[in-house]
């Protein structure tokens, strides 16, 4: 037997919240707040008057912290407030979301609702969360029975966000177009993977139409259709690919780049992830020889302002062997359209920065 749930969402401005109560209420009645400190100021002045005005009841409001991590997750989880609840409002970006799938996972899956407050990650539509410890070192990927139930998104908030959210968040999305690919590419797919495949698709092309209006209606703090259409691309059709894909699908060359730049702290602590893994998509078309397309794309991201280069990133060609070394260590590319091997990806990265 094969059971799959996708993502279900609501869009809009305030009054996205408006429609909490009557979502809501048949799952449960006592409510339990989880999210981060910014997060809960932004959010609760729109949403705590809808929840007072229904028949809804707060248990409590919880500050989740600063990581997503296991021990947090387990004392928030021991909370009586917690364990009372029906239901959990999980409120803020991935950090705070992901800590709330665990704390569901914890106390038998229990029901969770998520609320956005950047367009930076489909942590609020996906059912994977990933996992660190206390001083944020990558431990794992915990992965739940099923995602959110519903993911409210309030689109003033994701505006009025800091621009550098939505702005790496778009670098991340492009991937979840290429790698899938690139990954399942003459593969025998089943029909979610199919599926995966085929909305990923849908995950480039508005970035690539909307990208550049919608970080300028970011920079100017007002919402617009291309920054609503980017923020669904953000948050939910990447939800639904990653929902639909297998692991061995979801990832590749672009987010392997990521790992390996990352193992320099001046990119690992002045750069974005998004950021970071937008210079590998660019790496994976030149691989895959897609130069018309990464082309296409050169001129979007100079634009944007993606980086293009190592020099953009903050390195240069002398990083290359370590970056490759932490690249083909991590499995990212162990499905691929074919072997990718240390030669073709630094045979690459160097035909990258000669264009």
């Amino acid at each position: 037997m094969n059971t799959n749930f996708l993502p279900n969402y609501t869009i809009g401005g305030h009054d996205a919240y408006e429609a909490v109560p009557h979502i809501v209420r048949p799952v449960g009645k006592r409510v339990c707040i989880i999210g981060g400190k910014t997060a809960l100021s932004k959010a609760m002045p729109i949403l705590r008057p809808i929840l007072v005005n229904s028949d809804l009841e707060i248990t409590g409001e919880i500050v989740y912290g600063k990581e997503c991590c296991y021990e947090r997750a387990d004392e928030i989880a021991s909370m009586p407030e917690v364990q009372g609840a029906d239901i959990l409002f999980a409120i803020g970006g991935g950090r705070a979301i992901d800590t709330v799938k665990i704390v569901s996972g914890r106390l038998g899956n229990k029901p969770f609702f998520t609320f956005p407050t950047v367009a930076s990650t489909c942590a609020a539509t996906s059912k994977v969360a990933a996992t660190y410890t206390p001083d944020h070192i990558f431990r794992d990927a915990y992965y739940l029975e099923r995602q959110a139930i519903h993911c409210f998104i309030d689109a003033q908030i994701l505006v009025e966000a800091p621009v550098k959210f939505v702005w790496a968040g778009m670098g991340d999305t492009i991937a979840k177009h290429y790698e899938p690919e690139f990954s399942s590419r003459g593969q025998a797919l089943t029909y979610e993977s199919e599926l995966g495949v085929t909305v990923s698709r849908l995950c480039s092309e508005p970035i690539k139409r909307d990208g550049v209006a919608a970080l300028q209606s970011a920079k100017r703090e007002e919402r617009s259709e291309a920054f609503d259409q980017i923020c669904l691309a953000i948050i939910v059709t990447t939800g639904i690919a990653s929902t639909c894909l297998i692991e061995g699908y979801n990832s590749n060359l672009a987010h392997a780049i990521c790992y390996g730049a990352s193992t320099f702290e001046t990119v690992a602590t002045r750069h974005l992830h998004g950021e970071i893994v937008s210079y590998g998509v660019l790496v994976l078309l030149t691989l895959d020889k897609q130069i018309e397309e990464r082309d296409t794309w050169l001129a979007i991201y100079k634009e944007m302002g993606w980086p293009t280069c190592l020099g953009d990133l903050e390195l240069d060609v002398a990083a290359i062997p370590a970056i490759l070394d932490k690249a083909m260590a991590v499995p990212d590319t162990n499905v691929s359209a074919y072997p990718v091997t240390r030669d073709a990806v630094e045979k690459a990265i160097y035909e990258l920065e000669r264009v």
